[in-house]
């Protein structure tokens, strides 16, 4: 049931100026002149008028968060420094680079952070235990004061990914310190250090504590970490490619619906898994990652097991690797406790909230919780009965099935159920375009029934009949 977490993240890190999937966004209205001229273009003015300017803006704004990475880096893990000098600097550099990507609103970032420290450190002095559930409710509760009383639509739109990242990493401290993962709450420079970090402060991914303290302990230079970042920005600006150029020049809006939908769908996708592997490449930077000393890597996503999926449970755990490590650590097995039924909808209200008040991603995560909850009991079911190898995950080598993935009917029924869920994705990632003015403030309850209207539904309705279709065998 863990595998039920989903969560729709790192694309609200994206000042709306420099979000990637818009079409006019990394170069001048004037460039294009609407979509007839953009399906056009052969290959090479493509190539020139489109992915050429799209990866020169796009690089001007991370190759200055990359800078700072690396200078945190040298800095503080070059020679030894003492602790104190490492945390002040780690801070420091994150505050600029904040500044640099958010301005002034980037003040309502620090404040958050005041506020739930001084919240932790109260709890800790004179409570000393439950402090992850309270502060887990305190940080979703001050969120969603922000967003509907201090912060106008505009900039809260900006900012809130990073305010999502900076709870996720104070709730995580507070479990952390009660089930003595780590021995007490950091004092305030440690903290600092931590929670503005300048490689996780803005575009992510979630880091643990630990794994904050890890990065000072013997660090290693190697050829194998600098491959890795090379290795993480390519594949980064290749989907920037993708979403921003290739996907409207292959699909016109004239196409049929569906490749349209599929189109939008892909196009958002495309530009999470940019803002993903850049999130990625400026922890590496940072010096997060060393797994061995040939071994470096921040997983975040994994596009392929996204495209080409198995299930939709698997969509929802490659998504966003840390986000699920999060919310299966800090919620799910927190509340299975009182329940499968609690904790799954435990796990969805928290994703939901840390994003705040914003329906479209609501809808998406509450069908998700639908949609994976059918298949899964369905595959579980068909498996059961005809005890082939049909789950929403691989089975083992030595699994008690009969029939395995290599029968031909097994097989076909796997590739049937992920070109099903590549339906359920177009559907569901229709809404994430950048056709409104709305983007700038999050799109409405009436934007999001509208762009399912424009496909009747269809995608609830599979899913409803699925689901009486478990019911009746």
């Amino acid at each position: 049931m863990s595998d039920y977490d989903y969560d729709f993240d790192l694309e609200d890190l994206y000042d709306d100026e420099i979000l990637p999937g818009s079409s006019n966004v990394w170069y001048e209205d004037d460039e294009l002149s609407g979509l007839e001229e953009y399906v056009e273009r052969g290959i090479w003015e493509e190539i020139d008028m489109c992915m050429l300017p799209t990866m020169r803006d796009g690089f001007s704004q991370v190759g200055n968060l990359l800078l700072w990475c690396f200078i945190f880096r040298i800095t503080t893990q070059t020679v030894a420094v003492p602790s104190g000098v490492g945390h002040a600097i780690s801070a420091c550099t994150g505050l600029y680079i904040l500044y640099v990507f958010f301005h002034s609103t980037m003040f309502h970032i620090l404040a958050f952070a005041f506020i739930l420290y001084c919240i932790l450190w109260s709890l800790s002095r004179f409570f000393g235990y439950r402090r992850g559930p309270i502060m887990g409710i305190v940080s979703i509760v001050f969120l969603i004061i922000s967003e509907l009383f201090i912060v106008n639509e505009v900039e809260w739109h900006k900012i809130r990914g990073a305010q999502m990242i900076l709870a996720m990493k104070v709730i995580s401290i507070s479990f952390d310190s009660d089930i003595g993962t780590i021995q007490a709450v950091p004092s305030p420079l440690p903290f600092a250090g931590y929670v503005f970090n300048v490689g996780t402060c803005v575009f992510g991914p979630w880091v643990s504590y630990k794994d904050y303290i890890a990065i000072f302990d013997r660090p290693l230079w190697n050829w194998r970490w600098v491959l890795r970042i090379f290795v993480s920005l390519g594949v980064a600006f290749l989907f920037l490619t993708i979403s921003t150029c290739w996907s409207l020049w292959l699909i016109p809006d004239d196409a049929w619906r569906w490749w349209v939908a599929y189109r939008d769908a892909l196009s958002f996708r495309s530009s999470h898994y940019f803002v993903s592997f850049v999130s990625e490449a400026s922890a590496l930077v940072s010096g997060f990652g060393r797994n061995t000393e040939d071994d470096w890597g921040v997983p975040v996503t994994k596009p392929h097991l996204i495209e080409i999926p198995r299930s939709l449970v698997q969509v929802v755990v490659y998504w966003n690797m840390p986000m699920h490590h999060w919310l299966k650590t800090y919620v799910f097995r927190t509340t299975i406790s009182y329940g499968s039924f609690i904790a799954v909808l435990s796990t969805y209200a928290a994703s939901s909230l840390l994003h705040g008040l914003n329906f479209q991603l609501s809808a998406v995560l509450l069908s998700l919780g639908a949609y994976t909850y059918v298949e899964y009991m369905l595959r579980q079911k068909l498996a059961n009965t005809f005890r082939a190898c049909i789950l929403v995950r691989p089975c083992r080598k030595d699994c008690s099935h009969r029939n395995h993935d290599s029968r031909l009917v097994v097989t076909i029924t796997n590739v049937a159920f992920g070109l099903l869920v590549v339906f359920h994705l177009a559907y569901l990632g229709l809404m994430f375009d950048t056709s409104s003015k709305e983007q700038e403030v999050g799109y409405s309850y009436s934007h999001t029934l509208a762009k399912w209207s424009s496909l009747s539904y269809a995608s609830h309705w599979v899913v409803l009949g699925t689901y009486i279709f478990y019911l009746l065998i």
